[in-house]
């Protein structure tokens, strides 16, 4: 953030500010993308059915009624009223209604969002569950707000505000969601706050080398640009490299790799390009 004084003459800002102020905390900056798509409450037969798919989305599925039937990455859940599932972007999985059960229909409400968040990443990517049952934590905890972004559902227009409240509920259930993974996986506690800022400043330029495609192709060589990343950043690439997997859990190149899969997904969806103009756009032979 850029700011301008009116007073030219005015030098060091911050001695100027804090030499009077009694107390103060900075949070850290934060740069948050999201997007929610085809959030939908559906009561279908017991013959219903969805085929296997994927997509670079997260999904979160809560049964209100009856039951339904997911299949993820091979594995089969029966999933019961009032469980729910959590499905991760690129994962395989298809979903129908149980043809076996006494009940003809159930009900469901489903979400798919995109967040590209670096701090949400390392919660998100490191856990392989995908099914929470009604007593689980993560459900508990998200459940009150599930029910809430379902009685939307019921009104007839959705305004500004409307539209405003939803996507806090969903960052408040996000939030949620975060702190119930961080159990399961603590390595974050002891990484300072200044590494955690260095690997975000890595993510973020690494982020800016994919997400700017031109018909040209500029993702052949983003590979070797990590080494002048590491330069302009002021720091070895070893130190990178180490600093970038203690925040993430992968290195800066299978970061690359990560993001340029799910920026070709993307991509794809749109259908604005064809599939060997994407391919050359990310860099893939």
């Amino acid at each position: 953030m850029e700011i301008k004084y009116s007073d030219k003459n005015i030098g060091n800002i911050k001695e100027l500010t804090s030499k009077n102020s009694l107390d103060e905390y900075f949070f850290p900056d934060m740069e948050l993308e999201f997007e929610l798509k085809s959030m939908h409450v559906r009561k279908a037969k017991s013959s219903w059915h969805y085929p296997t798919h994927e997509h670079p989305l997260y999904e979160i599925n809560l049964v209100t009624s009856g039951q339904q039937i997911f299949t993820i990455q091979g594995k089969q859940y029966l999933v019961n009223e009032g469980d729910l599932v959590l499905i991760r972007p690129g994962v395989l999985h298809s979903s129908a209604g149980n043809k076996e059960s006494s009940e003809e229909e159930f009900s469901y409400l489903c979400i798919h969002f995109y967040i590209d968040d670096k701090l949400f990443l390392p919660y998100f990517k490191e856990t392989t569950d995908s099914y929470y049952d009604v007593n689980s934590k993560l459900n508990r905890s998200i459940r009150p707000l599930l029910d809430r972004l379902m009685n939307f559902s019921k009104t007839s227009k959705l305004g500004f505000k409307e539209k405003m409240n939803i996507h806090s509920i969903m960052f408040e259930l996000l939030g949620l969601i975060v702190s119930s993974l961080e159990e399961k996986d603590n390595n974050l506690e002891n990484v300072s706050e200044r590494t955690i800022g260095i690997a975000y400043k890595i993510a973020r330029k690494i982020d800016l080398l994919i997400r700017k495609p031109t018909e040209m192709g500029n993702g052949e060589d983003t590979n070797s640009r990590i080494e002048d990343i590491a330069e302009e950043l002021d720091y070895s690439v070893s130190y990178c490299n180490k600093v970038f997997k203690k925040v993430f859990n992968m290195s800066p190149r299978q970061y690359v790799s990560f993001r340029k899969l799910n920026e070709s997904k993307s991509l794809l969806m749109e259908e604005k390009y064809s599939i060997e103009q994407i391919a050359f756009m990310m860099g893939y032979s």
